[in-house]
């Protein structure tokens, strides 16, 4: 008996607690796509109650790593999470490419991360995968 009601309560407690509480950690190191230039590795880690990103790494079409001008700039920050989990959002992104900057959005599925970059009506996205 009281193996069927522990079994109950542990149910119920998964009915019952929050989504957030099963959320993923978007916490850690990420690659961008890869482009013509090769990709950058940005460490995405809290700072106050949003997410913030820096670029840590930059590495040519085959892997190797090398000098970038923009080592250890901002590229993401806050990226506040929302009432859907996983999710973040009005946040900014920093594209290095053209020096611009846009509006966020953050959405972490299956281990891999989709950031956008938004301009009213137009977002563009990439799908980033994690280093560790």
């Amino acid at each position: 008996m009281k193996m069927i009601f522990q079994k109950s309560l542990f149910i119920l407690a998964l009915f019952v607690l929050p989504t957030s509480a099963f959320a993923q950690d978007a916490n850690g190191l990420w690659r961008t796509q890869t482009n013509e230039q090769g990709h950058l590795e940005i460490e995405i880690e809290k700072c106050g109650a949003a997410l913030c990103g820096t670029i840590v790494r930059a590495r040519n079409p085959d892997g190797v790593s090398g000098p970038y001008e923009h080592l250890g700039k901002r590229m993401i920050w806050d990226m506040k999470p929302t009432d859907q989990a996983d999710s973040w959002a009005n946040g900014k992104i920093w594209d290095p490419r053209n020096g611009r900057t846009f509006n966020s959005r953050m959405t972490l599925e299956n281990g891999q991360l989709s950031v956008a970059g938004c301009v009213p009506g137009i977002c563009q996205s990439q799908t980033w995968v994690r280093v560790r």
